[in-house]
């Protein structure tokens, strides 16, 4: 599984937007659109292994962004 699987897994095992994904791991979310498109695209970025790791430890230590309240 490359990282791109790898992250549209985490994004949906745990009900994750891409503002969100992209508030945890510091970038812009103009950055996770690049990640997640095909390697076919142009503007096709790689995901870095520091992003996923990272991701995945916030979601397992329970770092998630709190829900904004209406």
């Amino acid at each position: 599984m490359n990282n791109r699987e790898r992250l549209i897994d985490l994004i949906a095992a745990h009900n994750l937007d891409r503002l969100t994904v992209a508030e945890m791991v510091k970038v812009k979310r103009d950055t996770i659109d690049r990640w997640l498109l095909s390697r076919e695209s142009h503007h096709h970025e790689e995901v870095p292994d520091m992003a996923l790791e990272l991701l995945e430890m916030k979601i397992r230590f329970g770092d998630l962004p709190k829900e904004k309240q209406s």
